[in-house]
């Protein structure tokens, strides 16, 4: 899956080029809330394409001095901090734990400079707060952002989801987009 460029105020997560529909899966929209009463914050709002046009699939916003940071999806609200865990300290590993408890390793970059983040589905062995990763963890996306030091114009930012991680696809989306706001904060 590709995101294409930001334009007219949102981007879009393609279908690979080689599926039969090329519709847009979702459609992601940043916006600012100036909300007086509360720190100034980024709103990333995640909707769905095709047949549910227009459904939010979750939400997240982020204050740009990093003291408010809120989730939103289905019918959770809560702080992201309940959700996203650094693991070690590690500002490049992340365990997400809210439908499902999945664990982002951001910490390999590749040739370019792109940051190269694998999802994983841990085991069922491992214990809900673990911070070291299993060889039984199943990798179930992998999402290559552009490099945050590039000049315009960017490559495009892919996302891989395997055939295990598609039951789980709107999560994966979600945490995947939080996880990229976290490395470029």
């Amino acid at each position: 899956y590709t995101f294409t460029s930001w334009a007219q105020g949102s981007m879009l997560l393609m279908p690979p080029r080689d599926a039969s529909s090329q519709q847009p899966l979702y459609r992601i929209i940043v916006e600012l809330d100036l909300n007086p009463f509360l720190p100034v914050s980024h709103i990333t709002r995640i909707y769905r394409c095709g047949v549910h046009e227009g459904e939010l699939v979750g939400e997240f916003s982020l204050s740009l001095n990093q003291k408010r940071a809120i989730l939103s999806m289905g019918n959770t609200t809560t702080r992201l901090s309940r959700v996203l865990h650094s693991i070690n300290s590690s500002p490049k590993h992340f365990n997400w734990v809210l439908e499902h408890r999945l664990r982002w390793d951001c910490r390999t970059s590749l040739d370019d400079g792109s940051p190269l983040c694998i999802c994983y589905l841990p085991s069922p062995s491992a214990s809900r707060s673990s911070t070291s990763a299993s060889s039984d963890d199943i990798q179930i996306a992998s999402f290559v952002p552009p490099p945050p030091e590039a000049s315009p114009p960017l490559p495009e930012a892919t996302l891989t989801v395997f055939p295990s991680g598609h039951s789980l696809f709107d999560e994966i989306m979600i945490s995947g987009l939080v996880v990229e706001r976290m490395l470029t904060r």
